[in-house]
Formats: C-alpha cells, structure tokens, sequence
C-alpha cells in the first residue's frame, strides 16, 4: 500500500505541475506558483487516504521530538551545508550565492507579488505536509520492511540518500548534503514519535526561517 502511494503521488504531482506550467509563460514566477499549487492539490487525495489508513496509529511525544530534533539537527544540517559550500565556493565548483535552492533563488528576483506569496505558501506548510508524507510516512517505512535491519538506521539513511537526491536539479551539492543530514532528522522524529506530525513542524519551520531570511536580506 505505501509503494502504492507513494506511485500516486509522484504521478498526481506531476500531472499538477504540468498543468500549472501551462498556465504562464515558462521560466516566470506566475508559472512556478501554479506548478507548485496543482502539484499539491492534485496530491491531496493520496495525503487524506494515508491519514485514513493511519488514524489508529497516533503520534506521541510530538512537542519533545519536534524540539530536540530541530535543535541538534537543523544547525547541524546548516552548518554542514554552509561549510561544504564555503569549500566548494572556493574551489570554483559552486557560485559564491548562499541560497541553497531554486525557490530561494526565485524569490530574491523582483517585488512580491501574490505569486510569491503562493510559492511561500506551498515551499513552507505544503511541502512539509506532502513531503514528510511521502517520505517519512510511506518511503522511510518501506526502506524498513525493505532492507529488514534490526535497527531502523539503514532506512533512514537509504531514505535520506533518496530524499537529498530528489533535490538534485534544484539545488547545489553543498545544500544536498546538508537536506541529507536534515532528512536524518526528520528520519529520527519520525521513528521516535511514530508519527509524520512532528517532522512536519520541524519541516515547516526549516523552510519557513530559510524563506525569512532571504526575504529580510531583500527588503
């Protein structure tokens, strides 16, 4: 079943994202909002089914796990990130910019419109919710019954490979790195809480402080 919808959302997001990248000229942010919002809204059949199937199964320690993950991994996972890129900076392997993902880039492109104001919106609470959806509620588990490890460490790190990888594309090797160690977090809340929701507020609030800070930097 969570092979299966895991299937159902990377083709439901798609087919949204290709819609809304025809629905303004390419390459503008007007077409990137539309891609983000009709990827996600097409992928909320998959989201309600996974809460239905998981309704007996409730978190716990949520507010605990959400906040010890979030202070060992996040700064681990930023200070990662900001050194291999320093590395690589100087290197010439990557531009000197610090912004470690398309979407960052975008938003410091031009006043906000509500077409930023979208892009916000579905990088922060819809990407925490469909990603750690995909990821930690049906991906990581799979990974576990998959690989059969005493320990649920192998999945977590074959889910975070996974995870850094889709991220190829879209940001550099640097930020990759750091999103690996990132989803090594979120990995852990999720094992401990045994639960998405406590990834999901670590995920939105990660997202959120990134999009704060390129906003403030760009006033």
């Amino acid at each position: 079943m969570a092979v299966l919808l895991s299937a159902a959302i990377f083709l439901l997001g798609g087919f949204g994202a290709l819609l809304g990248s025809k629905l303004a000229p390419q390459e503008t942010t007007q077409s990137t909002a539309w891609m983000y919002a009709l990827a996600m809204i097409a992928q909320i059949p998959v989201v309600i089914a996974y809460a239905i199937l998981r309704k007996r199964c409730g978190s716990r320690h949520i507010g605990t796990v959400a906040v010890i993950a979030f202070i060992v991994f996040v700064p681990m996972a930023l200070a990662t990130a900001a050194v291999l890129h320093g590395i690589l900076s100087l290197a010439g392997l990557e531009p000197p910019t610090s912004l470690g993902h398309e979407t960052l880039v975008n938003l410091t492109v031009g006043p906000w419109t509500m077409s930023k104001w979208v892009i916000v919106v579905c990088a922060t609470i819809g990407a925490g919710i469909f990603e750690e959806v995909l990821y930690r509620g049906l991906i990581l588990p799979t990974f576990v019954t998959v690989i059969g490890s005493k320990t649920a460490w192998s999945a977590i790190i074959a889910t975070s490979l996974f995870f850094a990888a889709m991220h190829i594309g879209v940001a550099p090797i640097s930020a990759l790195v750091g999103l690996f160690v990132l989803s090594i977090g979120l990995c852990w809340a999720r094992v401990k809480s045994g639960g998405v929701i406590a990834p999901i507020l670590i995920h939105i609030v990660f997202n959120t402080m990134n999009i704060a800070f390129v906003y403030s930097t760009n006033l």
